[in-house]
């Protein structure tokens, strides 16, 4: 290994500067562009941009050089397009002057022979049509409009910069132009490697400024790293194995690119799919245990597994694994927006949606083993999944711990068939306590899935579908001492009437119960959501009450055809028998099954 100070004139005694196929797209945005701009724009002050990491490949006399880059593509890419920039934006008179030290640059012959200039930086899969593009511009191929909208980060970086260049005089430009080319100007520290250095170790010790790698770019590259050592001389065929299984799966199209980017929250932390992907495939494999490490140690502990890969075909077959779990992952781990119209016949839909709302990703490696070992048993993978949704519903209204479920789901990979004995393993009589004592966000889950499973079952309803969109509302509300004033006379577990303070009490502890709560389209007026139950029911006139927020069958037909009926009264007795009503219907989406 050897590191010296180099200015950015270094690239034209480089052959083809080769970014390796698998490393992860250009990711600069404007807050770098613009701090990159700001700081070189500054005559007064001298500049250190960083460094790059660069492996000289072996090659026979007389042949072109090739050095790859393992670390600072962002910045090359980047102070390579300002270059162009700067040329682009120059008048035609200067442009003239300009042509060969640009070309010197850029571009490089393989053969002194050869008529054809090639781009120097060869870019990586996913930005090599947009960086060939730019570069060429004006030289050998059409211009850009740097006016246009652009989605890809390389031609939005062209853009920017030509924009800004052109506020500037022609003066500014000449000499940011000259101060990229001066050969004093050494403001890279250039580590060059050898065939004998661990690219791997030295890139993981010095990555430590720009846009950091993910946990997925880290993996990536250590796992292709891998396999263009295994397949030694053969560049090709790594290439194409990269196309078919990584690229192909994540990387395929835009689309692909913003599934895998997008977060989903799992617990307390925004993770994106790809991590969350990643992480349930270790958990599958075993070297990824949660009761031991943290998710710090996700991308480690993958390089130490990659490491053991000593032949070609374990590799190919490690690829191909990842390649196969990313598949069934997009097609069956749901993710949910506002629009999302949820049905009760889609069993798959409601798992998700119940763990999601519950923020529990605990299961996620789980589903996934699920789903790819009972793929040609649909039946058995329904009943598999259905049990989980029993095991973390039911476990939730008894309000049993969550903290063991990393163990838990341990046990469910290496034995299915257990989640079903765990879901009966809480009591019905737990199950049944849980509906008076329930949180507001569970109470809306619990009330949404049993208005679905009754629309399921009866015809007379408009739709199947709904979205979750609706406001919890407790018809007794929670200040009630104002409104509220006519307490029913009570007896205690022993016949006792009791004291009004006991009465009290028990009114508190009814308005939490399941039976006192619906679901309403709308939030009820905050100063009407204390009113007596008639004023609340119709409203005031001015303020609309719950039956104009009554869509749902657990409102309107559970609360409102009652009053509408000539029942105007609503009370602690009122309550326990809807949550005893309420019960039963939980014990058909929740109940034991044998």
């Amino acid at each position: 290994m050897d590191a010296k100070a180099k200015s950015f004139t270094f690239l034209s005694n480089e052959g083809q500067v080769t970014i390796p196929f698998f490393q992860r797209g250009y990711v600069w945005d404007e807050d770098n562009w613009s701090d990159l701009l700001t700081d070189l724009l500054n005559s007064t002050k001298s500049h250190f941009l960083g460094s790059l990491i660069l492996k000289q490949q072996r090659s026979t006399t007389g042949e072109p050089k090739n050095v790859t880059v393992i670390d600072g593509q962002q910045r090359l890419t980047t102070l390579s397009i300002l270059l162009k920039a700067l040329f682009d934006t120059f008048p035609e008179s200067i442009r003239e002057h300009t042509t060969i030290p640009l070309r010197n640059h850029l571009f490089f012959k393989q053969y002194q022979t050869d008529a054809e200039y090639r781009v120097r930086i060869k870019h990586s899969h996913a930005d090599e049509q947009a960086y060939t593009t730019v570069i060429r511009a004006n030289l050998e191929g059409p211009g850009i409009d740097a006016d246009a909208d652009a989605t890809n980060r390389i031609v939005q970086c062209y853009n920017y910069f030509c924009r800004q260049l052109r506020a500037r005089s022609d003066d500014e430009r000449k000499r940011l132009f000259n101060r990229l080319l001066d050969q004093d100007q050494r403001m890279l520290v250039v580590i060059d490697l050898t065939e004998e250095d661990d690219e791997q170790t030295i890139f993981d010790t010095t990555n430590t400024s720009g846009v950091r790698l993910s946990c997925a770019d880290i993996i990536k590259n250590a796992l292709f790293q891998r396999a263009i050592q295994l397949l030694a001389g053969k560049p090709d065929e790594a290439v194409a194995l990269y196309q078919r299984t990584w690229a192909h799966v994540f990387l395929s199209d835009d689309d692909a690119v913003a599934y895998w980017e997008t977060k989903r929250l799992t617990g307390r932390l925004q993770r994106d799919n790809i991590e969350v992907l990643l992480h349930s495939i270790a958990v599958i494999k075993g070297f990824y245990d949660p009761d031991k490490h943290q998710l710090s140690d996700l991308s480690k502990l993958y390089k130490e597994q990659i490491a053991k890969l000593s032949t070609l075909n374990e590799a190919v077959a490690f690829v191909k694994e990842i390649h196969h779990y990313g598949e069934l992952y997009r097609e069956n781990i749901l993710s949910f927006d506002d629009s999302t119209a949820f049905s009760y016949a889609d069993y798959r839909q409601r798992l998700f949606h119940i763990l999601d709302v519950l923020q529990v990703s605990t299961f996620h490696p789980f589903i996934l083993f699920a789903i790819k070992e009972f793929k040609n048993d649909a039946a058995k993978c329904e009943r598999i999944l259905s049990s989980l949704e029993r095991f973390v519903m039911r476990r939730m209204l008894a309000k049993q711990e969550t903290k063991n479920y990393n163990k838990i789901c341990k046990d469910f990979i290496n034995n299915p068939d257990s989640v079903i004995a765990e879901a009966n393993n809480t009591k019905d009589e737990e199950v049944s306590n849980g509906l008076t004592a329930i949180a507001n966000k569970n109470a809306a889950l619990v009330l949404f899935w049993v208005e679905l499973l009754r629309r399921s079952q009866d015809r007379k309803y408009d739709g199947t579908e709904l979205k979750f969109d609706y406001s919890l509302e407790h018809i007794m509300p929670q200040k009630w001492e104002e409104h509220w004033k006519n307490i029913p006379m009570k007896h205690d577990a022993a016949g006792n009437i009791m004291e009004q303070q006991e009465a009290k009490k028990d009114r508190y502890d009814k308005v939490y119960w399941l039976g006192n709560m619906t679901l309403l389209t709308s939030s009820l007026n905050s100063a009407l959501r204390n009113y007596a139950f008639q004023k609340k029911m119709s409203g005031d006139g001015r303020k609309k009450g719950v039956k104009s927020y009554a869509s749902l069958s657990v409102t309107k037909d559970d609360i409102v055809a009652p009053y509408e009926s000539g029942d105007m009264e609503w009370d602690e007795n009122k309550i326990i028998a809807r949550t005893a009503a309420l019960g039963k219907e939980v014990s058909q989406l929740w109940g034991t099954v044998e």
